[in-house]
């Protein structure tokens, strides 16, 4: 692992959540870990997809008071 880096999606909505992570891991190292932060409810839905798609590891994902804050690890 090469360190965390957060992605910050507050406030915006699908595809915007999914977009921000795809630009920043293409610019990142094989395991390079990305804290998620995101309010927009079809993350439960695009990231594990996203991750099973780029074969990402989806570490975990919980929310909070819709809020959702996901690990992702990229390969």
């Amino acid at each position: 692992m090469t360190g965390t880096r957060t992605i910050d999606a507050l406030g915006t909505y699908c595809p915007v959540p999914i977009h921000l992570l795809e630009q920043a891991s293409a610019e990142a190292r094989s395991g390079t870990l990305f804290l998620v932060l995101a309010d927009d409810p079809m993350i439960e839905v695009d990231l594990p997809a996203w991750c099973h798609r780029t074969g990402s590891r989806l570490v975990r994902i919980t929310e909070a008071d819709g809020e959702w804050t996901a690990l992702v690890e990229t390969i």
